[in-house]
């Protein structure tokens, strides 16, 4: 099966910082980015990203989250990641979870093989349209992140062969 990365922006743009990924998916698209590679706005998410998931081997989900940290800070992460850090923090903002769509897309045998979730810690999640200062000045930060994973997956694949090569983490 070809290699197909998917990575959706997820969040509501009427809540302030709630819609983070969906404009950090808004940015992506205005990039040139290999043929391999589809950029979604997600929207508020729920059980209707499954219908993006079909014939993915790569998912990255960009999305508020709530992690405890300074308002702005990006962490990247995995499912299991978020399971390991237990109830007392809420890695998504939204009614129902990534954690619960990720978990149904795997029980419905739906989920890509490589997940993860770059999340972006809001500083307001209330009525408003605009991200905070501190949360939009994160922008080009996750655009960067997640642009090097393009390259590093597509890009460097095809200079080596079909090798997965998977670059640095920028120390998250």
């Amino acid at each position: 099966m070809a290699q197909r990365m998917l990575i959706i922006g997820v969040g509501n743009l009427l809540l302030k910082d709630e819609g983070v990924g969906v404009q950090a998916a808004r940015e992506l698209q205005k990039r040139s980015l290999p043929p391999e590679v589809e950029v979604c706005d997600g929207g508020v998410g729920g059980i209707g990203l499954l219908d993006y998931f079909r014939g993915a081997s790569r998912l990255l989900l960009i999305d508020a989250a709530e992690m405890g940290l300074k308002p702005g800070a990006v962490m990247r992460f995995t499912p299991q990641e978020v399971k390991d850090f237990g109830r007392g923090v809420k890695f998504s903002t939204h009614d129902v979870g990534l954690a619960e769509v990720l978990k149904l897309a795997r029980d419905l045998g739906l989920c890509p093989e490589e997940v993860e979730i770059i999340g972006i810690q809001p500083q307001e999640i209330s009525w408003g349209e605009g991200l905070s200062p501190a949360v939009q000045a994160s922008l080009p930060r996750v655009v960067e992140m997640v642009l090097k994973e393009i390259s590093s997956n597509f890009i460097a694949r095809g200079a080596a062969g079909a090798e997965n090569h998977k670059g640095p983490d920028d120390g998250l």
